[in-house]
C-alpha cells in the first residue's frame, strides 16, 4: 500500500473536505481527488461514498482510516526512537496531564527541567484522564500523568503519587470542628466533574463506598469551578486538597470532615509499552519521582 496515498486519504477523512485536505497536505485539490481514486483502485474497494458535492467514508473506508491512524502513530514512534539517541541539548518534550496535575503538581518540575535543559522545547497539554490516554495512544505526547485509572490493555499504568481529597462546602454550611456522617450528606446537591475525568471517577467510587446515592448533581468542567460553585452555595463537591487550599485559607469554603475518615486517591503515570521512550521523557520522569 502506498503510504503517500493513505496519508492523503486520512487527511480527507479528518478534514471532511478535499480542498482542506489539499491545504493540509500542500498539494492541489485535483491531486487529492486523484490520490483517493488511485488508492481505491489499488484496494479494489470504494472508500468514500459520494453524493453530489458531499461524501462520507464507506464501511471499508472507516476501517482503513482506523488502521491509518495506527500506522502513522507507529511512524511517529519510529522517528522518536531514532531521535532518542541524541543528547538532551536539543529536541522537544510534550507532556500530557490531567487538569489538576497540570495546574498544581507539574509547574515547578517543568521549570526545573527547563532550567537544566534549555535546548529542549517543552509543551504541556491539559485535559481529562480519557483525553490524555488517547493523546498517548496517538503518540501526540511523550509523558502522560493522569488522575484516574484507564481500562485499556494497550496502556501500562504505574502508580505515581497519592493525593488527599476534600469535601468542600460554602463557609459556615456545617458546624466548625464537627465531623459529618457520610450518609447525612446524601441530600446535598453534589458538584461533579464531567465524565472521563479522574476526579469524577474517584468521586463516584468514594460515594458508592460511603453509601451515598446523590439525589441531585450539578456538573462542572474543572475542580476550580467546583470550588467556586461550592463557595456560592450551589452544593458540595469532592476535590483535590491542592485545588481548594486557597479558597479554604480565604474563608470562602470549608472542608467537611467525615466520621468515616480521610479520602485519598492515587495519581498514575501511563506508558505505551510498544513505544520507545525518548531520552528527554526518561529524564523528566526521573525528575518527578
Amino acid at each position: 500500500m502506498n503510504l503517500h496515498l493513505l496519508r492523503i486519504f486520512a487527511a480527507v477523512v479528518e478534514q471532511k473536505s478535499f480542498s482542506k485536505a489539499a491545504e493540509v497536505q500542500g498539494v492541489s485539490q485535483p491531486a487529492v481527488s486523484k490520490a483517493v481514486r488511485e488508492l481505491e483502485d489499488q484496494l479494489q474497494v470504494v472508500l468514500l461514498e459520494r453524493g453530489g458535492r458531499s461524501f462520507r467514508p464507506s464501511e471499508a473506508g472507516q476501517m482503513l482510516y482506523k488502521y491509518a491512524r495506527g500506522i502513522f502513530a507507529m511512524e511517529r514512534a519510529a522517528i522518536e526512537a531514532v531521535q532518542a539517541y541524541s543528547e538532551l541539548d536539543r529536541g522537544s518534550l510534550v507532556i500530557g496531564a490531567s487538569t489538576t496535575i497540570a495546574a498544581y503538581w507539574l509547574p515547578r518540575h517543568i521549570a526545573e527541567f527547563a532550567n537544566q535543559h534549555p535546548g529542549i522545547n517543552l509543551r504541556l497539554l491539559s485535559g481529562n484522564t480519557r483525553q490524555v490516554a488517547q493523546w498517548l495512544l496517538d503518540c501526540d505526547i511523550d509523558v502522560a500523568l493522569v488522575e484516574g485509572t484507564i481500562d485499556d490493555e494497550r496502556l501500562e499504568i504505574r502508580p505515581w503519587r497519592h493525593e488527599r481529597m476534600l469535601i468542600v462546602a460554602a463557609a459556615n454550611t456545617f458546624p466548625a470542628g464537627r465531623k459529618q456522617r457520610a450518609t447525612d450528606l446524601a441530600m446535598q446537591r453534589w458538584l461533579m466533574r464531567e465524565p472521563g475525568s479522574g476526579s469524577r471517577s474517584v468521586t463516584e467510587t468514594e460515594l458508592a463506598r460511603l453509601g451515598i446515592a446523590p439525589g441531585r448533581t450539578l456538573e462542572a468542567g474543572s475542580n476550580e469551578i467546583i470550588v467556586q460553585m461550592a463557595a456560592a452555595g450551589l452544593g458540595i463537591g469532592l476535590v483535590p486538597e491542592v485545588a481548594a487550599a486557597d479558597a479554604i485559607a480565604l474563608g470562602r469554603v470549608q472542608s467537611v470532615e467525615l466520621v468515616e475518615g480521610e479520602i485519598n486517591r492515587e495519581l498514575f503515570r501511563l506508558r505505551l509499552p510498544r513505544r520507545p521512550i525518548s531520552q528527554s521523557a526518561l529524564a523528566f520522569e526521573a525528575m518527578i519521582v
